[in-house]
């Protein structure tokens, strides 16, 4: 499938965006020529335009968009039929807390993403929470948090490192990744510059299974980059 998208227009096109994203598009428009396989997730189609524009818009010197897409699978895809698999309505809810969205941006008795990501750039500072589901703006918010996270890993070896170490960031915190580096500078034979086989393996999580969840938060933690960066990318490689 190839889509020619002028990003500008697709803009004028979706419901919550507001006058100054509207004027902005209007006035400097992206235009994303890319052939898309078949294969992918049904909604998919609809939305890797808009990641592409908000990635050239807000994070245009990374390379790998494919990983931020398989991200975006591995947060809403229970499985790639899912009605919900790359869904803006995407959610999860438990006990502890509630996620909703490409990005699963959550909300817990400790902390609030939904209100931390509005700090990043001015153009979600009046994002309300009735407009949740807004499409662009999730996608916006993934893609700055990310490369938020990805300017403070900067103990990496190499970009292939730095991304994992923001994907774990991501999912688990950045101070908890931190600390498992941390552990594994002071582990014999392990480099903390490095995640597979090393920071991976060395690790302050529980191991413990969480009710509800079905794995620890160690098993969850390592599996999120995991399937991001050996598996779900694949699909999408088109993107690079």
């Amino acid at each position: 499938m190839k889509l020619k998208i002028v990003c500008g227009l697709l803009c004028l096109l979706l419901s919550g965006c507001s006058n100054s994203e509207k004027l902005e598009t209007i006035i400097n428009p992206i235009t994303i020529d890319i052939t898309m396989p078949k294969g992918l997730p049904e909604n998919s189609y609809e939305y890797i335009p808009i990641l592409m524009k908000e990635l050239n818009t807000h994070w245009s010197e990374f390379s790998g968009k494919s990983y931020i897409a398989a991200q975006v699978e591995q947060e809403t895809c229970y499985s790639l039929t899912h009605s919900k698999c790359w869904s803006p309505m995407a959610e999860l809810k438990t006990s502890r807390e509630y996620g909703f969205g490409f990005g699963q941006l959550t909300i817990t008795n400790k902390f609030n993403k939904f209100e931390e990501v509005k700090e990043l750039h001015n153009s979600l500072s009046d994002w309300e929470w009735n407009d949740r589901y807004n499409p662009q703006k999730q996608l916006r918010a993934l893609v700055l948090l990310d490369n938020n996270i990805h300017t403070k890993v900067n103990w990496a070896a190499n970009g292939y490192n730095r991304l994992a170490f923001t994907l774990a960031s991501y999912n688990g915190g950045l101070q908890s990744v931190r600390n498992d580096s941390e552990l594994c500078r002071n582990t014999e034979n392990c480099d903390y510059t490095r995640w597979f086989e090393n920071v991976e393996k060395t690790s302050w999580k529980s191991k413990t299974k969480l009710t509800g969840y079905g794995q620890s938060f160690y098993d969850i933690n390592r599996g999120y980059v995991k399937n991001i960066m050996t598996e779900r990318y694949i699909k999408y490689r088109f993107m690079d």
